[in-house]
C-alpha cells in the first residue's frame, strides 16, 4: 500500500464515523422531544383524574366546601391552561396551550354538574378554587371553578 492510499482509508472511515455520530445526535434529539411532549400528556392526564377526584369529594362534601388545586406544572409566558367543567357534557375538560403544543384532556364525572363554569390559569396565576355552593330554589348543589 501507498502513504497516500492510508490517508485517503482513514479520512473514509472518519466520514463514517461522522456521519453515524450526527445521525445519532439527531434520533437523540427527536427522542428527548417525544419525551418531553409524553411527560406533558402525562401530567395532564393525571391532573385531569385528580380535578374529576376532587369535584367528587366537593358535591360530596356539599355547600361551603372549597378545595383550593394548583397546576401541577410552571406555566412559560405565553403559555395558558383552561379548566372547564362541562354540565352539557358532564365533563372535566382540561386544554393547555403550551410550548409543546395543544393538549386536550377529558374526564367523565361521576356526580352532576349543573353549571358550565371554567378558570384560565396562566403564568403567575396557577391557582383556582373548586367549591360547592347549594342552591335552595332548585333543591341542587353546584360546584363551580373560582379562579
Amino acid at each position: 500500500m501507498k502513504r497516500g492510499q492510508i490517508t485517503f482509508d482513514f479520512l473514509i472511515a472518519l466520514m463514517l464515523i461522522s456521519v453515524t455520530v450526527v445521525g445519532m445526535i439527531s434520533i437523540a434529539s427527536g427522542e428527548k422531544a417525544n419525551a418531553e411532549t409524553f411527560d406533558t400528556a402525562a401530567k395532564l392526564k393525571v391532573f385531569s383524574v385528580d380535578m374529576r377526584d376532587t369535584v367528587t369529594k366537593v358535591y360530596s362534601i356539599g355547600e361551603g366546601f372549597t378545595v383550593v388545586k394548583s397546576l401541577p406544572m410552571n406555566l412559560q409566558k405565553g403559555e395558558s391552561v383552561t379548566v372547564t367543567l362541562n354540565s352539557t357534557s358532564n365533563r372535566v375538560i382540561i386544554v393547555a396551550n403550551l410550548n409543546d403544543g395543544t393538549f386536550k384532556v377529558e374526564q367523565n364525572l361521576p356526580v352532576p354538574v349543573y353549571s358550565t363554569t371554567s378558570v384560565k390559569l396562566t403564568p403567575g396565576k396557577e391557582t383556582f378554587n373548586v367549591t360547592a355552593a347549594y342552591n335552595e330554589t332548585e333543591g341542587r348543589t353546584y360546584v363551580e371553578l373560582k379562579g
